[in-house]
């Protein structure tokens, strides 16, 4: 069983206070739970796919075992500063909207669970989620790899040596 008291200090971090029995509210929560999971935020729960992206039954579990902690967001453990900016960040990028949540979280699953290459990834999830357009598909493997992708000194190192490329090539004119 994960942590609630974690679950419930995401929640309040993120200013949503959901109904359990919402089925949007518990979509919201299993895709926020996951991405902050790929993140770093250990929260305990595990997560495998299903037809609308990454679901923990763990989650699912706690939210109805914890019904009043979850809709009241009371209980919740400290979450640390590098957290709280995680929990920040994700809220920033995603504004809760459900539809670029389960994109994003169902590329993650593909792309950095499974470490398929992004375009794998991608056609992964235009074919489990063929109702999304494919304007929310983008913006949702977009906004999924701006909050996880961490650069490596190499990847940094080739950017920068790629854009020298460009911008030598501005300074002549």
């Amino acid at each position: 069983m994960g942590d609630v008291g974690k679950l419930v200090a995401c929640l309040k971090e993120l200013g949503f206070k959901p109904k359990v029995d919402s089925f949007q509210h518990r979509l919201v929560i299993q895709k926020v739970m996951y991405l902050l999971e790929r993140k770093g935020v250990k929260t305990g729960f595990t997560f495998g796919l299903y037809v609308r992206g990454p679901y923990s039954p763990d989650l699912t579990e706690a939210f109805y075992s914890h019904r009043k902690e979850v809709e009241g967001l009371k209980g919740g453990s400290e979450l640390n500063a590098k957290e709280k900016a995680d929990v920040c960040e994700l809220n920033a990028l995603f504004s809760l909207n459900a539809s670029w949540l389960e994109v994003a979280a169902t590329y993650a699953f593909f792309a950095y669970a499974q470490g398929l290459d992004p375009f794998t990834a991608t056609i992964k999830v235009r074919e489990l989620k063929p109702f999304f357009s494919e304007a929310q598909i983008a913006v949702g493997t977009s906004k999924a790899k701006e909050f996880l992708f961490k650069p490596t000194e190499k990847d940094l190192k080739e950017m920068k040596d790629e854009f020298s490329v460009w911008e030598s090539a501005s300074a002549v004119n």
